[in-house]
């Protein structure tokens, strides 16, 4: 049996028309998220698809259910999003829940306000900062941290445990890898680059701003596990080389300026499973 990625649009062909079983599966995975959790590009898949290759190749047939829309936020998942997740986790126990959630709602809030307005400080060239925290407004970032993120994946933990079949199944999120900002667009927009450009953000701070935003990130990603022992962050930051910041198009391990290409997922795909062996309680791999 090969492994499958499917979603619930297609589920009842494939599992019904078709006369496939879940349980024809060695392992069910619950997929929700973002476009690393979706696709990383027009014709390029994200995580799911990645692990699900290298699944077949350790001959370990994995069906991920995915649940994960491109652009999504997590203020959407947990808030309109509830009653589809909490349809499927109904449906199946699960061996884990892949989750990948904040990083757009922290990109969208340095991109979409007007200048000045979101979690960015908008500068003229005569009172141009001089370090990265100066342009970062930390009081709408701890807004966007303590009013959404954090109560919207506490939803999220609180239906998985509400679930009878799914109480106490691994919750692995992703922690990203830090990108570059540059011209080199994800469906037609460059997130971070088109942020700096509009609020007058020096090039030359680009790299400590991204920073920044990313440990700010990771710092939120950290606080889900504090007191839940079914969490756990799966450490891919640090792991892909960076793109060239003057190229618009796929360089390093980057498809894009904010997703891994196929040599990156390759990647970070051992990561996911040697995190996921470990919290389902199997042993590490030699």
């Amino acid at each position: 049996m090969h492994s499958i990625v499917i979603k619930p649009v297609d589920f009842n062909r494939v599992f019904v028309d078709q006369g496939l079983a879940v349980s024809d599966f060695k392992y069910i995975i619950l997929a929700e998220g973002d476009s690393w959790m979706e696709r990383s590009a027009v014709l390029q898949g994200s995580l799911p698809d990645f692990y699900n290759f290298l699944s077949d190749s350790k001959d370990e047939s994995t069906l991920i259910i995915n649940l994960a829309t491109f652009g999504d936020e997590l203020r959407r998942i947990g808030t309109l999003q509830r009653k589809e997740f909490k349809y499927w986790l109904r449906q199946f126990e699960y061996d884990a829940i892949f989750f990948s959630a904040a990083g757009n709602d922290y990109i969208d809030a340095a991109r979409d306000p007007d200048p000045g307005q979101g979690i960015l400080k908008q500068f003229n060239h005569a009172g141009a900062p001089s370090a990265a925290n100066d342009c970062i407004d930390w009081l709408a970032v701890n807004e966007l941290r303590q009013t959404y993120l954090g109560p919207c994946f506490k939803a999220v933990y609180d239906m998985v445990q509400a679930s009878p079949r799914n109480k106490g199944k691994p919750i692995l999120v992703n922690s990203y890898d830090v990108p570059v900002a540059r011209n080199a667009p994800a469906v037609r927009k460059a997130w971070l680059y088109e942020a700096y450009v509009k609020n007058n953000i020096p090039e030359a701070l680009w790299p400590a701003v991204t920073a920044a935003i990313f440990a700010s990130i990771g710092d939120e990603l950290s606080s889900w596990a504090v007191g839940r022992p079914s969490v756990a962050l799966v450490p891919t930051r640090n792991v892909l080389s960076p793109a060239d910041p003057t190229s618009q198009g796929e360089s390093g391990d980057w498809i894009n300026e904010i997703h891994p290409n196929r040599q990156g997922w390759e990647k970070l795909a051992p990561i996911w499973r040697a995190t996921f062996r470990k919290a389902v309680g199997l042993p590490a791999e030699a």
